[in-house]
């Protein structure tokens, strides 16, 4: 793979035995007539009681079925910083296929109305979810979203409750910013995105104040291009600020 507008230097040198090193189990999940790939890891799984699960959805640079690339930006950043904290999570990468999109909508465009029906590896990802849920018995979600998957986490969110929601380079419908009152959201948008047009983070931005929102950062980043994800998992204010 080269590198690209959706991938980074640091995401190509993994290889995987970041795997067996981080101790990430490969599973699959069966839904309908989707085989949706994930990884699985249990962070701090002595702690007692119920996990925190979080939900991280990958960019266009992991699509495909090997079960591996949507772990190579955020896994081990964002495991290294929940291992410091003594609450147990459930971390979950589902992995959605070459050809599709965690959302059915063009990310060219300045706007877009939530589908009515997720897309086809969306609703994977929520059947999982809920399986996971119920498996786990789940009381607090987040959810993470690198561009084509911070779309994605938005999507999520309308479809199913979420306590913490951190999203990289995405966009959402402005018309849902009511439903997050009770949602800590952490947004990053560099300011020369050439992928995903920054006005998507800025619009939603103003929609969630505009929606009475209190508990939300917006970070936007000067004379950057698509690539926030990296400021995002190791900058020292988004993880704390949505785990801490």
């Amino acid at each position: 793979m080269t590198i690209s507008i959706h991938n980074c230097q640091r995401e190509l040198a993994q290889t995987p035995e970041l795997l067996e090193r981080l101790d990430i189990a490969q599973k699959q999940f069966q839904f309908h007539d989707t085989l949706l790939p994930y990884c699985e890891k249990i962070v701090n799984p002595d702690q007692p009681g119920s996990p925190v699960l979080v939900m991280v959805l990958h960019g266009a640079g992991s699509v495909g079925h090997d079960n591996f690339a949507q772990i190579r930006i955020p896994a081990e950043p964002l495991i290294r910083f929940l291992e410091q904290h003594g609450q147990k999570y459930l971390l979950l990468f589902p992995q959605c296929e070459k050809g599709f999109q965690w959302v059915d909508v063009p990310w060219s465009s300045t706007f877009h109305t939530l589908p009515a029906q997720p897309s086809k590896y969306m609703e994977a990802a929520l059947a999982l979810l809920d399986k996971k849920c119920a498996e786990f018995n789940v009381e607090t979600r987040a959810a993470l979203g690198i561009s084509m998957g911070g779309y994605g986490v938005w999507d999520m969110a309308c479809r199913r409750r979420f306590d913490m929601l951190g999203v990289m380079c995405g966009g959402a419908d402005t018309a849902q910013a009511h439903l997050f009152d009770n949602t800590r959201i952490c947004i990053y948008h560099g300011d020369s995105d050439t992928a995903v047009p920054v006005s998507r983070a800025r619009d939603m931005a103003e929609a969630l104040k505009l929606a009475g929102h209190k508990d939300f950062r917006y970070k936007e980043f000067p004379e950057t291009e698509h690539n926030v994800w990296d400021s995002f998992f190791f900058d020292n204010e988004a993880l704390p600020y949505l785990f801490g």
